[in-house]
């Protein structure tokens, strides 16, 4: 679940940035430039977003049909 929030709040935050900057987000002479390209390969990179949902929910109906 970690792993998934924190790449779905980094390309958020990335992105919130990004706009703050304006035209300047496209200039390289900008972290922001690097991070904006690099961010969206943290979801890729770790797995995609569909299947790193996918494990959390038979994960959680896992520990509730154990449950009951």
């Amino acid at each position: 679940m970690a792993k998934y929030l924190a790449s779905e709040y980094c390309k958020e935050v990335v992105e919130d940035s990004f706009r703050i900057h304006g035209g300047y987000g496209y200039s390289k002479e900008y972290e922001i430039e690097r991070l904006y390209r690099e961010a969206p390969m943290l979801l890729i990179g770790e797995g995609t977003a569909d299947i790193q949902r996918m494990i959390i929910g038979r994960r959680l109906l896992e520990e509730y049909k154990a449950r009951t």
